[in-house]
């Protein structure tokens, strides 16, 4: 098992403990663009050309709301679907 699965693994057991690095790290890791915030924000937008959704994360907080980590979650298993039908 890869050290990306690992992460998605623990993610899944633990969505409520997880850090905007460890999950910026994963989002980048299966192939995510970043883009910054602007005007100061504190979010920042990950999106993937094979999907069709964003996945938004807060930065400046000690661990992201379970929601983000869903979203990202569930992205990074669209993505894999997609990936296998091909």
């Amino acid at each position: 098992m890869t050290k990306k699965e690992k992460t998605f693994e623990r993610l899944k057991r633990n969505p409520r403990d997880v850090t905007f690095d460890e999950a910026q790290r994963l989002l980048k890791d299966f192939g995510f663009l970043e883009r910054h915030p602007k005007g100061g924000s504190r979010h920042y937008i990950y999106y993937h050309q094979s999907l069709d959704r964003i996945v938004t994360l807060t930065k400046g907080t000690k661990s992201l709301p379970v929601y983000q980590v869903k979203d990202v979650l569930w992205s990074i298993k669209r993505l894999r679907s997609s990936h296998e039908e091909r």
